[in-house]
């Protein structure tokens, strides 16, 4: 009896370290600047101005979403992290979902969801 609970326990013992063990790394750098940037690397390169556009705008009819992915943004380059503006219309419902290996945040900006 007394073995079978020393092997559960060693057991147990390493299911917990295995799952504290799968994450992804640190953020190693502060950015990486793509080999395809030419300019020099100023202020400029770390604003994103899309999302100026959204500000005194009226909602738009249908879901519409604004992202700022590397794509978009290649100062997130090295970060790890996304931006993304979803506008939904009036009456609507953020549908359940779910983000393997990643983690959401919502503000919400005007009226409720």
């Amino acid at each position: 009896m007394e073995t079978q609970k020393l092997f559960f326990l060693l057991l147990s013992s390493f299911a917990v370290i295995q799952m504290a063990s799968t994450v992804d790394p640190d953020i190693t750098s502060d950015f990486v600047v793509p080999s395809n940037v030419t300019a020099p690397v100023d202020g400029n390169f770390f604003t994103f101005t899309a999302i100026r556009a959204l500000v005194g705008a009226q909602p738009p009819p249908n879901f519409k979403v604004t992202k700022a992915s590397m794509a978009e943004f290649p100062a997130l380059n090295g970060q790890s992290v996304s931006l993304a503006v979803l506008q939904f219309p009036a009456g609507t419902t953020n549908p359940p979902h779910t983000h393997p290996r990643s983690v959401e945040l919502l503000f919400l900006v005007q009226g409720s969801l």
